[in-house]
């Protein structure tokens, strides 16, 4: 056989991306969440709107969780202050049994504290946001995002002693030592932590503080901008001494001052957009920058995020190439599979990169590869689509819990 032979049955022998994650899909299987102290449910999702915009949040377990049977180690949560919003999200350490009880007590106590504390500042400085509207280089400014940067910073130390105590009012518990097979310690608990404040000032413009222990991702979005100016990215994923490994709350030097304020961001700017993201979503769009401009899109596709409402003579795109939507089975039931769109499918569809489809994320081969275009509806309000779309999109090599957190502005 010569080589033009082989290159062609080589060539015949290799599938396609599609091919690949229909095969991959078919190999799932589910099993129930188990019968395990403090379980926690498969699925969660919220959603709140307020004067200042909306939040869409949920969590779903994960295929590698499903196919095992343990549960799902993710979890958010969320508070307001009138129209400051307050978002903390914690992916539990997946080789640690009792970390999903680590990574929900640790958001809990971090949600609450921010909310205490911030209520305090916002009630001893009353003109705060037109501070926080002030240049970089003003001394009102820098004294405002001082204190609050503090203020985030000391919530992390309130985190931890609410990891600590889960801990300690867990041992000696037998169903604990039952499940693990020995006594259970701190690391047991371990979770990522990642806390966002978003705060409307002057201008139509918000400003954020955010810190982040762990992988998983902070980032902000402006949908009026072009593709350079539309991402800004506010966390580091934090790795271990190996590949695949990250840093934990329970970790000491995660918690020093120099380690916390070393992991703070601020922006402050044109923001439509917030969303904090543990791995499961980060890693399926990396490298983060820009490719987190294509989970935005795919969010517009699916109905997550709204598209802006059309101009009355908005011009229409000609040959329109609107790819149909793509349906995998359903892992807790390959009878059922749900309808998707893909922003990677819109591409190969019109032959454009991820700068010319962000360019045109609003246009008419956009709206007519939506869902909604195809008369397809995963869920009544926009957290039981995010739902739906984070429990059943397909990536190569993806299976983690999947967690996102976004908060629109009525900037949009």
């Amino acid at each position: 056989m010569n080589s033009n032979e082989n290159n062609e049955k080589d060539v015949k022998n290799t599938l396609s991306d599609r091919e690949v994650t229909e095969h991959t899909a078919s190999l799932w299987k589910y099993n129930p969440v188990p019968d395990s102290p403090e379980p926690y449910p498969e699925y969660r999702n919220s959603y709140e709107q307020y004067s200042g915009g909306e939040i869409i949040a949920a969590r779903v377990r994960g295929k590698k969780h499903k196919h095992e049977g343990s549960n799902c180690d993710d979890w958010y949560d969320f508070t307001r202050i009138d129209d400051w919003v307050i978002a903390v999200v914690s992916d539990g350490a997946g080789s640690k049994p009792l970390s999903r009880i680590g990574a929900k007590v640790s958001c809990e106590a971090a949600s609450a504290c921010l909310k205490n504390e911030l209520s305090e500042l916002k009630g001893k400085l009353p003109d705060i946001t037109a501070d926080l509207s002030k240049p970089f280089d003003d001394p009102g400014f820098n004294s405002v995002c001082s204190r609050l940067a503090q203020l985030v910073q000391d919530c992390f130390s309130d985190a931890y002693s609410a990891v600590e105590g889960a801990y300690m009012i867990r041992s000696g518990k037998p169903e604990f030592e039952e499940e693990l097979g020995r006594k259970p310690d701190l690391k047991d608990y371990s979770g990522t932590l990642l806390a966002a404040v978003m705060i409307p000032v002057q201008n139509g413009e918000h400003f954020v503080i955010a810190v982040q222990v762990g992988d998983g991702m902070i980032a902000s979005f402006n949908s009026g901008a072009d593709h350079n100016g539309a991402l800004r990215i506010l966390g580091n994923a934090d790795s271990g001494a190996f590949a695949g490994e990250t840093e934990f709350l329970v970790s000491e030097k995660m918690r020093t001052p120099e380690s916390l304020g070393s992991r703070t961001r601020i922006q402050r700017g044109k923001i439509t957009s917030l969303m904090l993201m543990t791995d499961g979503v980060a890693d399926d769009y990396y490298p983060n920058n820009p490719q987190l401009l294509r989970l935005y899109t795919d969010l517009l596709l699916n109905g997550v995020i709204d598209f802006p409402q059309k101009e009355e003579n908005a011009a229409s795109e000609t040959e329109l190439k609107a790819p149909e939507p793509v349906a995998y089975p359903w892992v807790n039931d390959s009878s059922v599979s749900y309808s998707l769109q893909y922003s990677k499918n819109v591409m190969k569809e019109t032959g454009d990169g991820l700068e010319a489809l962000w360019d045109s994320r609003f246009g008419e081969v956009m709206r007519h590869s939506s869902l909604e275009s195809f008369g397809v509806d995963n869920g009544k309000t926009k957290s039981e689509r995010l739902s739906v779309w984070l429990d059943n999109y397909v990536e190569r090599g993806s299976f983690d819990d999947r967690t996102l957190l976004i908060i629109n502005t009525s900037e949009r």
